[in-house]
Order: structure tokens, then C-alpha cells, then sequence
């Protein structure tokens, strides 16, 4: 198990797809940072006042970038099964419980990585702008923000391997994840605008992590488990029945 996954993080290390996704992220979020400046998490927020709140306005913000890396998560995996990669691992005598659990945690591992490179870059943007004044409360709120978004991103990026399985073919598994996580991102956007039910959404529970201070956030952590058992137990179930013979 632990050869397999070292492994799978190693054909993902060096895909040249995952770096390019990689390097395009960071560069947005350090062209992007200084208008986190004047609008932390909005129009209507107040203006940054220091380092803590550039980082939680990214990861506010971020919403739109799990579109693009759902989308090159499902062609990386799609291209497994599309090339019949999966089938060799199955043909070298892992099971396919290894092979699955290997998959699931290195692409979590491997995209929220990918994830927190925007927060991240800008962070370096503005590092000369803002320094950091209080340690203590910076690491408090980066520490928070990761957290919850590694567990809520997930449920993002399971959605995209649930995808693979059923589709297995990396074409396809893009563009459908494509119009799924997209057409969540719009109800996400125009249910807060229309005040429809948005509670249920990672991406929506993410913002509301970040927009507040208390560390423990009950819900939040109660959707992205509820959204990451349902999926992962999915996916496992469509992979045993796939043919890889």
C-alpha cells in the first residue's frame, strides 16, 4: 500500500499537467492580490487591514478556481483509465482497495496543495504591504482556513473522481465535471442573491468558515463529512464493478 501511493504521488509529481494547472494558479493569485486590498471578501466587505485577511479573502474567493482544477483533476485521473493505467496496477497484483485508496489520497493531497497555492501567492504579493504584525492571530486564521478548506474542497474534488469512475474516459469525465461543478458554482452565486437553500454547498460553507472567527464550525464540518462519505462510497462502489481485466 504505502509503494502504491508513493507511487501514484510520484506519477502526479511529475504530470506535467498538474505543474502547469500549478504554476497558472499562482500566478493569477499573485496578479490578482491587490484587489483583495480594497474588497476582502467582496464589494461590500471592508478593506484588508492585514496579511490574515488577504489569505481569507482568497480562499473566499476561490470558488470559480475549483471549476479549473476539478476540470485538470478529471483529466489527470480520466487519463488512467482512458490509457488503461489502472488496469496495470490491477494486472501487477494490487488490489483494487489499494489502488483505490492510494488514488483518493494522493489527488486530495496533490489538489488541495494546488488549492492553497492562490491564497498562498498572494500572501507573497502583499507580504511588504501588510508584514506581519500580530503572529500569534495570523497563523490562527491561516491554521483555520486550511483546515476547513482541505475538508471542503475535497468534497469538490471527490465529485470530479466519482466522475472518472463512472465515465472512464478523460474527455468525457472533464467536461461533465466541468458542467457539474460549474453549474454549482451558479447556484451557489444566485442562491446567496435570491436567498435560496446554500447551506448544504461546500463552497458556501467555506465562506462562512472564513468569515468568521470561532475556530470550531459544527456545520460546516458536518457538510463536508456527509459530502465526502456519500462520494467516496460511491466511487468505491462503481470502481469494484469496473472491468479491468
Amino acid at each position: 500500500m504505502d509503494k502504491l501511493l508513493k507511487l501514484e504521488k510520484y506519477q502526479l509529481l511529475h504530470n506535467s499537467i498538474y505543474w502547469c494547472g500549478m504554476i497558472g494558479i499562482f500566478i493569477l493569485g499573485f496578479f490578482t492580490a491587490d484587489t483583495y486590498v480594497t474588497e476582502v471578501m467582496g464589494s461590500t466587505e471592508e478593506i484588508a487591514s492585514s496579511l490574515a485577511d488577504i489569505f481569507n479573502g482568497m480562499v473566499y474567493d476561490s470558488t470559480f478556481l475549483l471549476i479549473i482544477m476539478s476540470a485538470i483533476l478529471a483529466l489527470i485521473l480520466g487519463q488512467e483509465f482512458s490509457k488503461r493505467t489502472i488496469n496495470l496496477e490491477v494486472s501487477a497484483g494490487h488490489s483494487r482497495k489499494q489502488i483505490f485508496t492510494s488514488k483518493i489520497i494522493s489527488y486530495l493531497i496533490a489538489f488541495n496543495l494546488m488549492a492553497l497555492v492562490y491564497p498562498v501567492s498572494g500572501c507573497i504579493r502583499e507580504f511588504g504591504r501588510f508584514g506581519v504584525a500580530d503572529v500569534g492571530m495570523f497563523f490562527y486564521n491561516i491554521i483555520k482556513a486550511i483546515i476547513y478548506s482541505c475538508l471542503l474542497n475535497s468534497a469538490i474534488f471527490l465529485i470530479a473522481i466519482l466522475i472518472c469512475c463512472y465515465l472512464q474516459d478523460a474527455v468525457k469525465a472533464t467536461s461533465v465535471t466541468v458542467i457539474i461543478i460549474f453549474g454549482l458554482s451558479l447556484y451557489l452565486g444566485y442562491g446567496m442573491m435570491l436567498r435560496l437553500p446554500v447551506g448544504f454547498l461546500p463552497t458556501y460553507q467555506i465562506r462562512i468558515v472564513v468569515s468568521m472567527k470561532t475556530f470550531f464550525q459544527p456545520i460546516a464540518i458536518l457538510v463536508g463529512c456527509i459530502w465526502s462519505g456519500i462520494l467516496v462510497l460511491l466511487s468505491w462502489i462503481k470502481f469494484c464493478k469496473c472491468d479491468f481485466k
